[in-house]
């Protein structure tokens, strides 16, 4: 059966305290809602705000009592505003899935299945499985009809080419909770490497460095994942804006008797990295306060650089050496001090780029090393245009 043209499909986000709904046709997003929570005369209430596809924004005149309405009020609006109605019905509802285990490792189709594997997932992620859980259930009673699809987190990560799997664990612990070192930010790393692979700038052995809210590095060879530094969840590897990054397990484990294990890892996710560090999550009052002699700030910095540093070597040791190296991701795309300090320290590997270059948008990336420099490269990741196409692949895989 041959596809549509254009599919029209629903990006669901969906947090502890918050749900944003993307509606895409095809690669275009034509619209946006983010409900968050705020306090209102002492309680918790949700507010709504819509940004169309022209990047203006509106702050709707309304308040929830939970996030349950939202999906209710983001079907009316999307209707109102003419996105979907019967000529233009959605294709699928995209949930974005964070959590471990084998299930994941795969996009679905939601069934009775997911909700019990996503039952299971909750012991290593108590802090985004509910929300999944509440994402999918209230899609799948919003939209009765439409497909709903878990996307998974790790999909274009947990390949027969990677090499840093395994966890030296006894085996019957393995088995019992699934543990592996299944990475995260995959549908950023599938969209980069397909980019690059477009664009003919596939090098043997590349390292993609993923730096966002969330951080985290890549080692490719041959266009395939060879190392990831994110592990059974997102708290492996490197330190990012309130995740703890590395650290001694016997710290997890006396957090985990001190205050119970689903608030030990809220503290290790939410309220650690750099915002334990600095007071601040964002990475330019960061540099704002290490520029102004901020002691705390400049620690912060120099840590994060230091381990985005660190792991380039240690994957490039692994694979052997590295041919190019890709910053992606809003840190990655947008602070030329974070990726100056971290080239800095990587010119004896055979790097050295222009300090002052910039992604050219005409070309929609940049090559920002010097003439003779090995390639470093800035591109700009698309994380739902890789899930939209995986989505349209499997929706046509069912339809067959």
């Amino acid at each position: 059966m041959v596809s549509n043209i254009t599919k029209i499909f629903l990006v669901l986000n969906s947090g502890s305290s918050s749900e944003k709904f993307s509606l895409y046709e095809g690669d275009d997003e034509v619209c946006s809602l983010y409900f968050e929570g705020i306090e209102e005369d002492g309680k918790k209430k949700f507010i709504c705000t819509i940004t169309r596809a022209d990047g203006s924004e509106e702050l709707m005149d309304k308040r929830w009592d939970t996030l349950d309405g939202a999906f209710k009020e983001a079907k009316a609006i999307f209707e109102k505003e003419g996105f979907i109605n019967e000529a233009h019905p959605l294709d699928g509802i995209l949930v974005r899935t964070p959590a471990a285990g084998k299930y994941f490792t795969k996009h679905h189709i939601a069934n009775e299945e997911t909700f019990r594997e996503l039952e299971k997932a909750k012991l290593t992620y108590p802090l985004h499985v509910p929300g999944a859980i509440r994402g999918l259930k209230n899609a799948m009673e919003t939209f009765p009809g439409v497909p709903v699809l878990t996307m998974s987190d790790s999909e274009a990560l947990t390949r027969s080419s990677r090499r840093d799997v395994d966890y030296a664990l006894p085996e019957e612990v393995i088995n019992e909770f699934e543990l592996a070192r299944y990475g995260a930010h995959g549908s950023s790393y599938g969209y980069i490497i397909g980019r690059v692979k477009e664009l003919g700038l596939l090098e043997k052995r590349m390292i993609v460095c993923h730096l966002g809210s969330g951080c985290s590095v890549t080692g490719f060879i041959d266009g395939e994942p060879a190392y990831t530094s994110m592990g059974e969840t997102p708290l492996e590897g490197l330190m990012s804006s309130t995740r703890t990054g590395s650290i001694d397990p016997t710290i997890g484990a006396l957090l985990g008797e001190k205050l119970g294990a689903e608030e030990a890892i809220k503290v290790m996710i939410k309220q650690s990295g750099l915002l334990a560090m600095a007071g601040s999550s964002d990475m330019r009052e960061i540099i704002a306060g290490a520029e102004e002699d901020d002691k705390k700030a400049a620690k912060a910095f120099d840590l994060f650089v230091d381990g985005v540093a660190g792991k380039i070597g240690e994957f490039a040791a692994k694979m052997g050496g590295v041919d190019a190296i890709v910053f992606t991701a809003t840190i990655g795309e947008r602070s030329m001090p974070v990726r100056n300090a971290v080239m800095d320290k990587l010119e004896f590997m055979g790097f050295e780029i222009k300090h002052d270059a910039t992604i050219d948008k005409t070309k929609g990336f940049a090559n920002i090393a010097e003439d003779g420099s090995k390639p470093v490269y800035i591109i700009p990741t698309n994380e739902a245009a890789y899930m939209i196409k995986k989505a349209g692949e499997l929706l046509d895989g069912v339809e067959k």
